[in-house]
């Protein structure tokens, strides 16, 4: 065995067939998107490719130097082509997840993106008194807007809820401490931990309980003035069975009595009534507030159907505080944020049905019999071929709001079905329909490719229609 053959050694011939920069930047091959593209990167782009290559990152070279040249000059292209046309669009979401944390969360409805878009065209009175023709103070009618929504004295927008529980969380600790239940040290995607924020933002932070119950006198054997007694949301589970956990009003009640902070971390934090809708198990914000906590903290991309920001809301004297922590320049929002915040909250205020238009809401509650009709919709507009390699049905299925909420609750909906032969078909089948132009994500159960309406947006219909005939097509010819 020489050494080029050796797994685990070096490749030394086909290193000594790879080219120099300038042959490669000169070939006549990269000559035409390199006349394309002059301001792109080429020489160090070429370089790093290069260096993959050396590393073994795609296998062992064969052939002669032509060969690994064109090798190289097909990879340069491809990678090129991929960077100018693939990255973050917009795809098709049939998981049956709502707020999919991989795709983004809340889409943004008609009213929010004119705002966005209109922020984005013109500059803005960010920061600007139009009356008085001077400088004022960042946004106030967003967060007036917020303080009416939330029926709290004050409120805040910063760039994402761990942003807001770290700002208020090292606002009063020190001097004070964070006194935290251990069965609502959560962890939440991305291996996103809160004990480790809380770490950063606490000088010291006081674990009291069991991981399934925590009694108010846990608390209050600990709890001295000025710390912080967080109470946190259990995002993405739920802890059922032999479990207490104090009402957030007992809190309330001990830390007047202990002269401490309650800090509520509500993670998603709903504005609109779900119990009325028939989905329960997540507070509303102006319900929490009302128990006179210090401080509440959630996101503005999930329940409450917008953008990613960090929402915080409560007592005046507190966010006042707040606000004085040199922190806050670092993690406050731009522009763009602050209009969609504001056309969001006006809809909620002034728009006469809020349900409909804010999509996340209306995704939630619509009915199963619209879902079921525009399933028909689809279907009927599908054409198979005779051979009958794929089966399309429409069933019921079950959705999840997701974000985090509503862990424990399943929201009744309807899936369009494409029935595969086997299981390997179904696996290929998705994977043809994520490699789209237009990418949708479905669900594999089984044979079964699922494309679950609740979260796919309605007019997207007719996408999905164009999408589902091509993918049938070729599937059903192909056997």
């Amino acid at each position: 065995m020489t050494q080029s053959d050796d797994k685990n050694g070096p490749d030394r011939e086909g290193l000594r067939s790879i080219p120099p920069v300038d042959d490669l930047l000169g070939s006549p091959e990269l000559a035409p998107l390199r006349e394309q593209y002059p301001n792109f990167p080429w020489t160090y782009f070429v370089r790093n490719v290069l260096d993959e290559f050396r590393s073994g990152k795609h296998g062992k070279l064969r052939g002669g130097r032509s060969e690994v040249k064109s090798a190289i000059l097909r990879k340069v292209t491809a990678d090129v082509i991929e960077l100018r046309d693939l990255g973050m669009r917009g795809v098709i979401n049939a998981t049956g997840v709502i707020l999919n944390t991989n795709l983004g969360r809340a889409v943004l409805g008609e009213g929010v993106r004119d705002a966005v878009v209109s922020a984005m065209r013109h500059y803005v009175n960010l920061e600007v008194e139009l009356e008085a023709g001077k400088r004022g103070p960042r946004a106030p009618a967003a967060l007036e807007l917020l303080r009416l929504a939330a029926g709290a004295e004050s409120a805040m927008i910063v760039n994402n809820n761990a942003a807001a529980v770290y700002l208020v969380v090292s606002t009063f600790s020190p001097p004070g401490r964070v006194i935290v239940s251990r069965g609502e040290l959560v962890e939440i995607g991305g291996s996103f931990r809160l004990p480790d924020i809380l770490e950063k933002a606490a000088g010291d932070v006081v674990e009291i309980g069991t991981t399934n119950r925590t009694y108010i006198d846990d608390y209050a054997q600990v709890a001295k003035p000025g710390d912080v007694l967080l109470k946190v949301h259990s995002s993405n589970y739920e802890i059922r069975g032999f479990t207490h956990a104090p009402p957030i009003t007992d809190l309330v009640a001990l830390a007047a009595k202990k002269r401490c902070h309650v800090v509520y971390d509500l993670g998603s934090g709903s504005f609109f009534d779900f119990e009325r809708a028939g989905i329960s198990g997540e507070e509303r914000v102006k319900d929490v507030v009302e128990t006179g906590v210090g401080c509440v903290t959630m996101s503005g991309d999930k329940l409450l159907g917008g953008v990613q920001a960090g929402i915080i809301v409560g007592r005046a004297i507190l966010l006042d505080q707040i606000r004085q922590n040199p922190l806050r320049r670092a993690l406050r929002v731009d522009k763009i944020t602050i209009a969609a915040v504001q056309a969001l909250l006006r809809e909620y205020l002034f728009g006469a049905h809020p349900d409909s238009d804010i999509p996340v809401l209306r995704q939630s509650t619509e009915p199963v019999e619209n879902l079921r009709a525009r399933a028909r919709g689809i279907v009927d507009k599908i054409h198979l071929d005779d051979d009958q390699n794929l089966q399309i049905d429409i069933v019921d299925d079950v959705a999840a709001v997701g974000g985090g909420s509503f862990a424990c609750e399943d929201v009744a909906s309807v899936a369009v079905v494409l029935r595969c032969r086997s299981e390997n078909k179904a696996v290929a089948l998705a994977k043809s329909m994520r490699l789209r132009q237009r990418p949708v994500l479905t669900r594999i159960k089984g044979r079964e490719v699922r494309l679950n309406l609740r979260s796919v947006m309605p007019y997207e219909d007719d996408e999905v229609v164009a999408i589902l005939n091509a993918v049938v097509g070729e599937n059903t010819r192909g056997g």
